[in-house]
């Protein structure tokens, strides 16, 4: 009963989109930003992630401009 509650069961297109609508709140810290970021990115399946250069540059765009 425990795991139906709370199990995630996002299929990968599930967390591919919401991979790619993550974006960093107003107020948001970066560190709470990271732990949202590679949290979904380790649910990704190996063969649904993208290459490690691609997920980078990806990261630094989703970034707002005053951290960069």
């Amino acid at each position: 009963m425990f795991i139906e509650k709370f199990a995630d069961d996002k299929t990968p297109t599930m967390l591919l989109k919401e991979f790619g609508s993550l974006k960093m709140e107003g107020k948001e810290k970066v560190k709470d930003f990271n732990q949202r970021f590679t949290c979904i990115l380790k649910k990704l399946a190996v063969d649904t992630k993208h290459h490690d250069s691609i997920t980078v540059d990806y990261y630094t765009f989703v970034l707002p401009t005053s951290i960069m």
